[in-house]
Protein backbone atom coordinates (compact mmCIF):
# COMPACT_ATOMS: atom_id res chain seq x y z
CA UNK A 1 0.00 0.00 0.00
CA UNK A 2 1.10 3.82 -0.88
CA UNK A 3 2.52 5.29 1.95
CA UNK A 4 0.96 8.89 0.63
CA UNK A 5 2.61 10.89 2.93
CA UNK A 6 6.16 9.55 1.83
CA UNK A 7 5.06 10.23 -1.96
CA UNK A 8 4.18 14.41 -0.69
CA UNK A 9 7.29 14.80 0.44
CA UNK A 10 9.12 12.98 -2.14
CA UNK A 11 7.05 15.73 -4.85
CA UNK A 12 7.83 18.35 -2.49
CA UNK A 13 11.69 17.45 -2.39
CA UNK A 14 11.64 17.03 -6.00
CA UNK A 15 10.10 20.45 -6.44
CA UNK A 16 12.00 22.05 -4.11
CA UNK A 17 15.40 21.21 -6.10
CA UNK A 18 14.19 22.35 -9.45
CA UNK A 19 11.48 25.26 -8.37
CA UNK A 20 12.03 27.76 -6.02
CA UNK A 21 8.46 29.55 -4.78
CA UNK A 22 8.70 32.76 -6.88
CA UNK A 23 8.79 30.70 -9.62
CA UNK A 24 6.98 28.16 -8.96
CA UNK A 25 3.52 30.88 -7.78
CA UNK A 26 4.32 33.41 -10.61
CA UNK A 27 5.27 30.95 -13.87
CA UNK A 28 2.95 28.08 -12.96
CA UNK A 29 0.26 29.85 -12.31
CA UNK A 30 0.65 32.77 -15.22
CA UNK A 31 1.09 29.56 -17.34
CA UNK A 32 -1.89 27.81 -16.45
CA UNK A 33 -3.93 30.76 -16.80
CA UNK A 34 -3.01 31.37 -20.30
CA UNK A 35 -3.50 27.54 -21.41
CA UNK A 36 -7.00 28.65 -20.35
CA UNK A 37 -6.96 31.32 -22.28
CA UNK A 38 -5.64 29.77 -25.21
CA UNK A 39 -7.74 26.48 -25.26
CA UNK A 40 -10.54 27.52 -24.13
CA UNK A 41 -10.84 30.67 -25.90
CA UNK A 42 -10.12 29.00 -29.13
CA UNK A 43 -13.26 26.71 -28.30
CA UNK A 44 -15.72 29.96 -27.58
CA UNK A 45 -13.89 31.57 -30.58
CA UNK A 46 -15.02 28.84 -32.71
CA UNK A 47 -18.40 28.40 -31.42
CA UNK A 48 -19.18 32.32 -32.14
CA UNK A 49 -17.52 31.88 -35.32
CA UNK A 50 -19.97 29.21 -36.72
CA UNK A 51 -22.71 31.01 -34.97
CA UNK A 52 -22.98 27.95 -32.79
CA UNK A 53 -23.70 30.15 -29.57
CA UNK A 54 -26.35 28.02 -27.73
CA UNK A 55 -23.33 25.43 -26.49
CA UNK A 56 -21.07 29.20 -25.52
CA UNK A 57 -22.34 28.50 -21.86
CA UNK A 58 -21.11 24.96 -21.70
CA UNK A 59 -18.00 25.43 -23.16
CA UNK A 60 -17.33 28.42 -21.06
CA UNK A 61 -17.95 25.83 -17.72
CA UNK A 62 -16.07 23.06 -19.14
CA UNK A 63 -13.13 24.98 -20.00
CA UNK A 64 -12.65 26.80 -16.30
CA UNK A 65 -13.12 22.84 -15.11
CA UNK A 66 -10.89 20.98 -17.48
CA UNK A 67 -7.96 23.83 -18.28
CA UNK A 68 -8.13 26.13 -14.73
CA UNK A 69 -9.02 23.85 -12.19
CA UNK A 70 -7.46 20.56 -13.23
CA UNK A 71 -4.39 21.61 -14.34
CA UNK A 72 -4.08 23.88 -11.16
CA UNK A 73 -4.53 20.82 -8.65
CA UNK A 74 -1.87 18.72 -10.95
CA UNK A 75 0.38 20.91 -10.75
CA UNK A 76 0.17 21.70 -7.20
CA UNK A 77 1.39 18.22 -6.58
CA UNK A 78 4.85 19.43 -7.30
CA UNK A 79 4.72 22.61 -5.38
CA UNK A 80 7.81 23.43 -3.14
CA UNK A 81 5.12 23.39 -0.30
CA UNK A 82 2.76 21.20 -1.13
CA UNK A 83 -0.93 20.54 -2.20
CA UNK A 84 -2.17 21.33 1.32
CA UNK A 85 -0.45 24.32 1.84
CA UNK A 86 -1.49 25.97 -1.73
CA UNK A 87 -5.18 24.54 -0.81
CA UNK A 88 -5.01 26.47 2.84
CA UNK A 89 -6.40 23.14 4.49
CA UNK A 90 -5.17 23.59 7.82
CA UNK A 91 -6.98 27.53 8.21
CA UNK A 92 -10.52 27.76 10.42
CA UNK A 93 -12.62 30.99 9.99
CA UNK A 94 -14.22 32.26 12.48
CA UNK A 95 -17.87 33.52 12.39
CA UNK A 96 -16.94 37.14 13.28
CA UNK A 97 -14.84 36.84 9.93
CA UNK A 98 -17.87 35.19 7.80
CA UNK A 99 -20.09 38.39 8.31
CA UNK A 100 -17.08 40.73 7.88
CA UNK A 101 -16.04 39.41 4.51
CA UNK A 102 -19.37 38.92 3.42
CA UNK A 103 -19.91 42.48 4.28
CA UNK A 104 -16.90 43.73 2.77
CA UNK A 105 -17.69 42.36 -0.30
CA UNK A 106 -21.33 44.15 -0.99
CA UNK A 107 -19.00 47.35 0.20
CA UNK A 108 -17.18 46.77 -2.59
CA UNK A 109 -20.29 46.14 -4.61
CA UNK A 110 -21.31 50.22 -3.73
CA UNK A 111 -17.73 51.05 -4.63
CA UNK A 112 -17.50 49.06 -8.01
CA UNK A 113 -20.44 50.67 -9.49
CA UNK A 114 -19.89 54.36 -8.35
CA UNK A 115 -16.57 54.67 -9.23
CA UNK A 116 -17.35 53.25 -12.81
CA UNK A 117 -19.38 56.36 -12.98
CA UNK A 118 -16.65 58.73 -11.84
CA UNK A 119 -14.47 57.26 -14.24
CA UNK A 120 -16.68 57.99 -16.96
CA UNK A 121 -15.91 61.73 -15.87
CA UNK A 122 -12.01 61.31 -16.26
CA UNK A 123 -11.67 59.76 -19.95
CA UNK A 124 -10.71 62.16 -22.30
CA UNK A 125 -13.37 63.33 -25.20
CA UNK A 126 -11.08 61.89 -27.81
CA UNK A 127 -11.52 58.54 -26.82
CA UNK A 128 -14.98 58.41 -25.39
CA UNK A 129 -16.12 56.21 -28.53
CA UNK A 130 -13.45 53.83 -27.81
CA UNK A 131 -13.94 53.74 -24.39
CA UNK A 132 -17.77 53.05 -24.65
CA UNK A 133 -17.45 50.93 -27.43
CA UNK A 134 -15.27 48.34 -25.85
CA UNK A 135 -17.49 48.92 -22.48
CA UNK A 136 -20.36 47.80 -24.77
CA UNK A 137 -19.05 44.74 -26.21
CA UNK A 138 -17.54 43.76 -22.61
CA UNK A 139 -21.41 43.80 -21.80
CA UNK A 140 -22.62 42.38 -24.68
CA UNK A 141 -20.36 38.90 -24.41
CA UNK A 142 -21.32 38.86 -20.36
CA UNK A 143 -24.79 38.84 -21.52
CA UNK A 144 -24.96 36.82 -23.95
CA UNK A 145 -23.13 34.04 -21.86
CA UNK A 146 -24.53 34.79 -18.57
CA UNK A 147 -27.90 36.23 -19.49
CA UNK A 148 -31.35 35.17 -21.34
CA UNK A 149 -33.52 35.85 -18.82
CA UNK A 150 -35.57 33.07 -17.24
CA UNK A 151 -35.02 30.29 -14.10
CA UNK A 152 -33.03 28.06 -16.78
CA UNK A 153 -30.50 30.84 -17.66
CA UNK A 154 -30.33 32.02 -14.43
CA UNK A 155 -28.94 28.51 -13.39
CA UNK A 156 -26.66 28.35 -15.72
CA UNK A 157 -25.45 31.45 -15.50
CA UNK A 158 -24.65 30.83 -11.62
CA UNK A 159 -22.98 27.23 -12.37
CA UNK A 160 -20.41 28.93 -15.01
CA UNK A 161 -20.29 32.61 -13.68
CA UNK A 162 -20.15 32.55 -10.07
CA UNK A 163 -19.72 28.44 -9.13
CA UNK A 164 -16.78 27.49 -11.48
CA UNK A 165 -15.21 30.82 -11.43
CA UNK A 166 -15.03 30.99 -7.66
CA UNK A 167 -13.66 27.71 -7.48
CA UNK A 168 -11.18 27.54 -10.06
CA UNK A 169 -9.99 31.45 -9.45
CA UNK A 170 -9.31 31.25 -6.00
CA UNK A 171 -7.42 27.77 -5.88
CA UNK A 172 -5.15 29.56 -8.61
CA UNK A 173 -4.64 32.63 -7.37
CA UNK A 174 -5.60 32.90 -3.65
CA UNK A 175 -3.68 29.28 -3.70
CA UNK A 176 -1.35 28.34 -6.20
CA UNK A 177 0.02 32.26 -6.82
CA UNK A 178 -0.38 34.25 -3.49
CA UNK A 179 0.30 30.74 -1.38
CA UNK A 180 3.55 30.92 -3.20
CA UNK A 181 4.44 34.36 -3.14
CA UNK A 182 4.20 34.44 0.50
CA UNK A 183 6.89 32.40 1.51
CA UNK A 184 9.80 34.79 -0.68
CA UNK A 185 8.07 38.40 -0.40
CA UNK A 186 5.64 39.69 3.06
CA UNK A 187 1.95 38.97 3.13
CA UNK A 188 1.38 43.01 1.75
CA UNK A 189 3.45 42.20 -1.08
CA UNK A 190 2.31 39.17 -2.22
CA UNK A 191 -1.75 40.45 -1.96
CA UNK A 192 -1.03 43.33 -3.74
CA UNK A 193 1.00 41.65 -6.75
CA UNK A 194 -1.90 38.57 -6.79
CA UNK A 195 -4.73 41.31 -6.77
CA UNK A 196 -2.96 43.70 -9.47
CA UNK A 197 -2.29 40.58 -11.84
CA UNK A 198 -5.58 38.75 -11.06
CA UNK A 199 -7.55 42.49 -12.24
CA UNK A 200 -5.47 42.91 -15.81
CA UNK A 201 -5.51 39.36 -16.77
CA UNK A 202 -9.18 39.27 -16.72
CA UNK A 203 -8.77 41.77 -19.56
CA UNK A 204 -11.55 43.67 -18.83
CA UNK A 205 -9.96 47.36 -18.82
CA UNK A 206 -13.48 49.29 -18.04
CA UNK A 207 -13.49 48.07 -14.92
CA UNK A 208 -9.61 46.93 -14.28
CA UNK A 209 -9.65 49.05 -11.03
CA UNK A 210 -12.61 47.46 -9.40
CA UNK A 211 -11.40 44.03 -10.09
CA UNK A 212 -7.71 44.88 -8.97
CA UNK A 213 -9.65 45.91 -5.60
CA UNK A 214 -11.33 42.48 -5.58
CA UNK A 215 -8.46 40.37 -5.89
CA UNK A 216 -6.83 42.33 -3.45
CA UNK A 217 -9.45 41.67 -1.21
CA UNK A 218 -10.20 38.19 -1.69
CA UNK A 219 -6.66 37.90 -0.85
CA UNK A 220 -6.61 39.96 3.11
CA UNK A 221 -9.36 36.90 3.53
CA UNK A 222 -7.39 33.76 2.23
CA UNK A 223 -4.36 35.08 4.36
CA UNK A 224 -5.69 36.10 7.61
CA UNK A 225 -8.25 32.47 7.50
CA UNK A 226 -5.28 30.52 6.12
CA UNK A 227 -8.58 28.90 3.81
CA UNK A 228 -9.97 29.01 0.87
CA UNK A 229 -13.55 28.80 2.37
CA UNK A 230 -14.15 32.72 3.00
CA UNK A 231 -12.66 33.77 -0.53
CA UNK A 232 -14.62 31.38 -2.26
CA UNK A 233 -17.88 31.95 -1.06
CA UNK A 234 -17.03 35.88 -1.21
CA UNK A 235 -16.19 35.34 -4.99
CA UNK A 236 -19.42 33.39 -6.13
CA UNK A 237 -21.49 36.38 -4.40
CA UNK A 238 -19.71 39.04 -6.00
CA UNK A 239 -20.54 37.10 -9.13
CA UNK A 240 -23.91 35.88 -8.65
CA UNK A 241 -24.78 39.39 -7.89
CA UNK A 242 -23.69 40.32 -11.13
CA UNK A 243 -25.48 37.33 -12.81
CA UNK A 244 -28.90 37.69 -11.17
CA UNK A 245 -28.40 41.18 -12.09
CA UNK A 246 -27.95 40.54 -16.08
CA UNK A 247 -30.94 38.30 -16.01
CA UNK A 248 -33.31 40.24 -13.75
CA UNK A 249 -32.66 44.04 -15.48
CA UNK A 250 -31.70 45.29 -19.25
CA UNK A 251 -28.96 47.04 -17.31
CA UNK A 252 -26.30 45.41 -16.41
CA UNK A 253 -23.52 47.25 -15.97
CA UNK A 254 -23.54 48.14 -12.39
CA UNK A 255 -23.71 51.61 -12.64
CA UNK A 256 -25.55 54.56 -10.76
CA UNK A 257 -28.33 55.90 -12.74
CA UNK A 258 -28.08 58.47 -15.55
CA UNK A 259 -27.67 62.03 -14.17
CA UNK A 260 -26.50 60.87 -11.08
CA UNK A 261 -24.48 64.14 -9.49
CA UNK A 262 -20.67 63.69 -9.45
CA UNK A 263 -20.20 64.55 -5.42
CA UNK A 264 -23.41 62.05 -4.85
CA UNK A 265 -21.14 59.28 -6.66
CA UNK A 266 -17.93 60.21 -4.95
CA UNK A 267 -19.73 59.96 -1.75
CA UNK A 268 -21.24 56.64 -2.33
CA UNK A 269 -17.47 55.70 -3.56
CA UNK A 270 -15.46 56.52 -0.91
CA UNK A 271 -17.76 54.97 1.49
CA UNK A 272 -18.17 51.15 -0.43
CA UNK A 273 -14.31 51.67 -0.17
CA UNK A 274 -14.07 52.85 3.33
CA UNK A 275 -16.93 50.24 4.77
CA UNK A 276 -14.49 46.95 2.38
CA UNK A 277 -11.73 48.45 4.46
CA UNK A 278 -12.78 47.97 7.74
CA UNK A 279 -14.51 44.76 7.22
CA UNK A 280 -10.55 43.47 5.87
CA UNK A 281 -9.32 45.53 8.89
CA UNK A 282 -12.08 43.27 11.00
CA UNK A 283 -11.00 39.91 9.45
CA UNK A 284 -7.50 40.28 10.32
CA UNK A 285 -7.52 41.31 13.59
CA UNK A 286 -9.45 37.52 13.92
CA UNK A 287 -6.35 35.79 12.39
CA UNK A 288 -5.03 33.46 14.74
CA UNK A 289 -1.40 32.47 14.69
CA UNK A 290 0.10 29.19 14.35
Amino acid sequence: MTDFSQQDEEERTFSKKYFNHLAYGLGGALGIFFLYEILGGGLASILLLTQSKEWLWLIQGIGQIAFMLVPTLIAMKYSPLGKRELLRLEGNTTAMQWIAGISGILAIQLFAGSFSTIQNQFIPESIMPLFEELKNQMEKIYTEILGGGGTLNMIKGLAIGAIIPAVSEEVLFRGMMQRSLEQNWSPKRAIIWTGVIFGLIHFNPTDVVSLVVIGMYLGVLAYATRSLALPITVHFLNNAIAVVAINLSQNNTGELPDGTQAWIAALICTTGLAGAILAAMVVMRQRVEK
